[in-house]
């Protein structure tokens, strides 16, 4: 059975060519929803809240198992092929799996290219098959399911994926001098997204090349003055430069280039005002990772979606991978290397204008782009916009770290232009439509090992690798827990590896000797635990009287003194904030195997017995 779906228009499922009712409106919303998140895990309350808004029956999850059944028979098995390994999570698990999986409290729909015209779309887009990748599309993405927020998020998504192609396709098709024949084309397109300037800027130089100057003026008259309206915001400067170039040219717009011999002497360039570069120093002991830095660049410099976020507990290294890679990445991004905490030291959440302050003052918004000691015309008063100004026509990266809510990302993200951007949080931030995402392991044991030699010297370690793996496996092969016992070590030169493995043994003394007299780890750890609900951060204290960081579902249920139904949900809670891992991706509830970084366990067991006495009323 070969199945084909569509969400590039309204929703439709082709079963050998011949279309198959989807089922019933809350079967088709499931579908809708997790076909515009193909190959990605929807939780499950995310999708109760997409089929019953505010107002879900006592039996939601038990409806939308039924739902979930009715499209596994709708939608048959999986028959893409099978994934890469160093691809990277959510992809789809092969030919002959389940088309719809449980995953860790949610659900995932797997799809290969040729299944899903979404997909088929971006990947024509990236080979550079413009034309083809706009073929694919029958109306307005999702028509019919624009009123549920999770598929109009990500139907909006794909509107902004369209324009862009679109605009490059456009942007082609005039530098081939056919731009006469697309300028009806352009005009619709353009009526649909009046405040879009590059859109705008490509149907004016249509128009010239149609001979339609007087048009194409008119075109930029009408920009300007809706901008004011809407925005309160002038034309951006490439915007208004190439308006001044159109009033002082009466030659034909992009102009075949002249032979060599018709060719004058060079035209001096002003000079290129320096990119800003606020990026941390490129990690020194940097260690393994060739997969997911390969991962991220190609995210990060494909041409489609370029927001990647990368995930993972408390120590894994999120920062120094997004760090390492971007400073790879110079060649890749000429406007600029930008980084960016939303946190300040004490653990708060930065305010968003202070963040923006930050990042606009790096780049000297609106100072490199008109002439010397020119003001705006219009004043700018948010700088959420004026972000946004500088973004347009730019091809910067930036590293935006530690977001815990989506909230705090979103309007950070350039909405045109082709500009990248890599967040780093522990959070899933499942919200953030369109982003390729990363979960980051812990170190292998090899990589553990060799970070070890290279701070405290390659022979040392040589000489007892058994005692030096046996070191790095008892900080749970945590980046940051391994650099501290590295840093540690390097102190500690007169002690043997061994007797020092033997001290970390002891589980309740590994936060005592990889703090010493430091508290930023404590501070961080509380930091993690403290901002969960309260509920949440009792059960992670209870997890803490666990004799291992290593449990299933049963165990979990009885040191929580919760049914497994119950004691479930919250274990899904923890893994949604990272403080909880699982070791395979699917299997039955009662034999998934969770495991508790080891930091944070080593935490937990060291406040269990103080403060897990007294137990949240809203648990029982």
């Amino acid at each position: 059975m070969a199945v084909r779906f569509g969400i590039l228009g309204p929703l439709h499922v082709l079963e050998n060519g011949r279309a198959v009712d989807p089922g019933s409106r809350k079967q088709q919303i499931l579908l809708a929803a997790l076909l515009s998140h193909a190959n990605t895990r929807l939780s499950a309350d995310s999708l109760v809240e997409a089929l019953w808004d505010d107002a879900p029956p006592r039996t939601a999850r038990k409806n939308l198992q039924v739902y979930v059944s009715g499209l596994r028979r709708l939608a048959g098995p999986e028959s893409g092929p099978a994934p890469d390994p160093d691809s990277g999570p959510g992809r789809a698990p092969g030919p002959g799996c389940t088309r719809i999986s449980h995953q860790a409290g949610g659900y995932v729909l797997h799809t290969a290219e040729g299944e899903l015209d979404a997909l088929r779309f971006e990947q024509r887009a990236r080979a550079g098959a413009l034309g083809e990748a706009l073929e694919l599309w029958r109306g307005s993405a999702l028509d019919g399911f624009r009123d549920v927020p999770l598929i109009d998020s990500a139907a909006q998504r794909l509107d902004r994926r369209f324009l862009g192609v679109f605009e490059d396709w456009l942007d082609a098709e005039l530098a081939a001098g056919r731009g006469a024949e697309t300028i009806e084309r352009a005009t619709e397109t353009a009526q649909r997204h009046p405040l879009r300037e590059r859109l705008r800027m490509l149907q004016m130089t249509a128009l010239c090349q149609a001979g339609r100057r007087s048009e194409a003026l008119a075109v930029y008259d009408e920009l300007r003055q809706a901008l004011a309206h809407e925005l309160g915001l002038p034309p951006s400067p490439a915007l208004a430069r190439f308006y001044r170039s159109l009033l002082c040219d009466a030659g034909p717009v992009r102009p075949r280039p002249a032979p060599p011999a018709e060719l004058g002497p060079p035209v001096p360039r002003p000079r290129r005002p320096a990119a800003p570069n606020l990026l941390p120093t490129d990690p020194p002991a940097f260690t393994g990772r060739a997969a997911p830095v390969r991962w991220l660049t190609e995210a990060l410099t494909g041409g489609v979606g370029r927001l990647a976020v990368v995930t993972g507990p408390l120590g894994a290294g999120k920062t120094a991978l997004a760090v390492h890679t971007a400073h790879r990445l110079a060649e890749h991004f000429p406007d600029g290397r930008l980084f960016v905490r939303l946190r300040g030291e004490d653990g708060r959440p930065r305010p968003l204008e202070d963040v923006l302050r930050q990042l606009l003052a790096a780049t000297a918004c609106g100072e490199r782009d008109g002439p010397a000691g020119a003001r705006p015309t219009v004043e700018v008063v948010d700088p959420r916009w004026a972000w946004q100004l500088w973004l347009t026509g730019r091809r910067a990266l930036v590293v935006v770290d530690d977001a815990r809510r989506e909230s705090e990302v979103r309007p950070l993200l350039p909405e045109a232009g082709e500009s990248a951007v890599v967040v780093t949080a522990r959070p899933r931030l499942i919200g953030l439509e369109g982003a390729h995402r990363l979960w980051l392991p812990a170190f292998t044991a090899g990589e553990a090992v060799e970070f070890l030699g290279r701070t405290i010297g390659a022979q040392r370690v040589d000489a007892d690798r058994e005692s030096a793996a046996r070191i790095v496996r008892a900080t749970g092969l945590l980046p940051l827990g391994v650099r501290l016992v590295a840093d540690r070590l390097a102190f500690l030169r007169h002690v043997p590896l061994g007797e020092y493995g033997a001290r970390l043994g002891d589980g309740r003394a590994l936060l005592d000797e990889l703090c010493g007299g430091d508290p930023l780890v404590r501070m961080r750890l509380a930091e993690s635990v403290g901002e969960l609900p309260e509920a949440a951060q009792w059960a992670v204290l209870r997890l803490g009287l666990l004799p291992r960081p290593v449990f299933t579902l049963d165990r979990a249920a009885a040191v929580l003194d919760r049914d497994p139904g119950t004691a479930v949900r919250v274990l899904e809670d923890l893994l949604e904030a990272s403080l909880l891992t699982v070791a395979g991706a699917e299997g039955l509830a009662h034999t998934v195997r969770y495991e508790m970084p080891a930091l944070l366990y080593a935490y937990a067991r060291e406040r269990a017995g103080r403060t897990v006495e007294r137990v949240p009323a809203h648990h029982h």
